[in-house]
């Protein structure tokens, strides 16, 4: 752990200490709480959260032993793990802690990878030209309506699987 813990010093973390870092859950989910916090959380407060988002129940309905558990754990195991790397302050004594501004390549990996094309545009493109065109046809407009509804439906549904497999293409080049 040598290496590792002088990485921590540095701003920034290498991918071996960063993926080891948030192979746990708890970890991941304590940052993902934290980004959404903007500033210092108490520990009870995260640990109700954590313990509602791992029983599947609101804060409200989470018991005193589901949020001690919890909260054990990220006491005894997590908090420190993390601000042994340098991803959050932690004070114990206090029960607090903040997301550090070194945490970003950790909330990046969180976020997962991300496309430099906009697909959501072309699939709302491709709808769009689509619904206008159905609709020129409905109305009659020549030569749309020459063409008969279940060539437009046709023409439609292989258009969409034609861009969703560019998308999974480009979806598996972008993660390689």
């Amino acid at each position: 752990m040598g290496d590792d813990a002088d990485d921590a010093e540095s701003t920034s973390l290498s991918p071996d200490a960063l993926f080891s870092l948030l192979r746990n859950r708890r970890r991941r989910n304590v940052l993902r709480y934290l980004r959404g916090a903007n500033g210092e959380v108490k520990l009870r407060e995260l640990s109700e959260q954590m313990a509602a988002w791992e029983n599947d129940c609101p804060v409200a309905a989470v018991t005193y032993k589901q949020r001690k558990r919890v909260q054990t754990a990220l006491y005894q195991i997590h908090l420190p793990k993390l601000a042994e790397w340098g991803v959050v302050d932690y004070d114990r004594r206090a029960g607090t802690l903040e997301l550090r501004d070194c945490a970003t390549s950790c909330l990046s990996l969180l976020d997962g990878p991300t496309s430099s094309r906009p697909w959501w545009k072309r699939y709302l493109g491709v709808a769009v030209v689509g619904s206008v065109v159905t609709g020129l046809a409905a109305l009659g407009v020549p030569p749309f309506a020459g063409v008969p509804g279940f060539g437009y439906a046709a023409s439609l549904a292989v258009t969409f699987v034609l861009l969703s497999l560019a998308y999974a293409v480009d979806s598996r080049t972008a993660g390689a």
